[in-house]
């Protein structure tokens, strides 16, 4: 390696920056390890991308257990320490040349049934090797369980990768999320946004099946993929997050993983 070469763009230069931050894990991988769904692949937001890192911080019993506000809190803290490890080290790669783009919770992408972000988070972080994805969709890590919240950073810079996992946890399908779930949206490996409380407790009662029709239709998504961005802001700096329902969470068996 050029030794002139700036230091963020290497495995150790990077471990420095998320060890000066509140990120618990993180991993590189070479884009050409991620097996997303198309449109929602990293190539499909920056097509010179060669590299993702991806981070994630871990869900304390706070925002289970507390108090509303204990919650709100814990959780606003968790998005902002996502958000300032997205931006710093997309701003360190920029500044050491080529474009870099943080993959963040906001902004979001309403359509066909579903609200998602623009690329599919969960599946590159399994194919970079920090967990897998369990029966309720969730990511299983095998240090930090089913607790973690994600981000990434895709980069046209070339960086080496991490390094195999040394373990994986992997989902034992043993059904517990399934019957936990008090509207039975876990169904054939996937989340029914419709009926899955965690969304839907979010939405005024009357206004849930205009909701559904307005994210399935072609312009109205469009709408509501703009009227979430624009509040998405206001709602993490603002708003009491709270987890509404985190019954499939809780009755998996890695929930309880890495607790401290």
């Amino acid at each position: 390696m050029d030794s002139t070469e700036p230091d963020i763009v290497t495995p150790a230069g990077i471990a420095r920056f998320f060890a000066d931050r509140k990120i618990d894990t993180f991993r590189i991988a070479g884009v050409s390890a991620i097996r997303a769904p198309e449109g929602r692949h990293p190539r499909d937001i920056l097509p010179s991308c060669r590299t993702i890192i991806v981070f994630g911080v871990r869900m304390p019993d706070l925002s289970f257990s507390g108090t509303p506000q204990e919650q709100a809190a814990a959780n606003r803290q968790l998005l902002l320490a996502l958000e300032s490890a997205g931006l710093g080290l997309r701003d360190l790669l920029q500044a050491a040349g080529g474009v870099s783009e943080p993959i963040l919770p906001l902004p979001l992408v309403a359509g066909d049934g579903k609200i998602r972000g623009r690329l599919s988070l969960k599946h590159c972080v399994a194919d970079a090797g920090l967990g897998t994805i369990g029966d309720n969709t969730l990511l299983i890590s095998p240090v930090h369980g089913n607790r973690l919240l994600l981000g990434a950073v895709i980069t046209d810079h070339a960086i080496a990768p991490s390094p195999p996992p040394a373990g994986v946890a992997a989902c034992t399908h043993c059904g517990r999320c399934i019957a936990a779930c008090p509207s039975g949206a876990i169904r054939d490996g996937d989340v029914d946004l419709a009926s899955c409380r965690a969304f839907t407790d979010y939405i005024p009662r009357p206004l849930r099946s205009l909701a559904f029709r307005l994210i399935r239709g072609g312009w109205s998504s469009r709408l509501v993929t703009a009227v979430l961005n624009l509040a998405g802001p206001f709602v993490v700096n603002r708003v009491d997050i709270r987890m509404t329902c985190t019954a499939c969470m809780t009755a998996c068996p890695y929930f309880h993983k890495g607790e401290r």
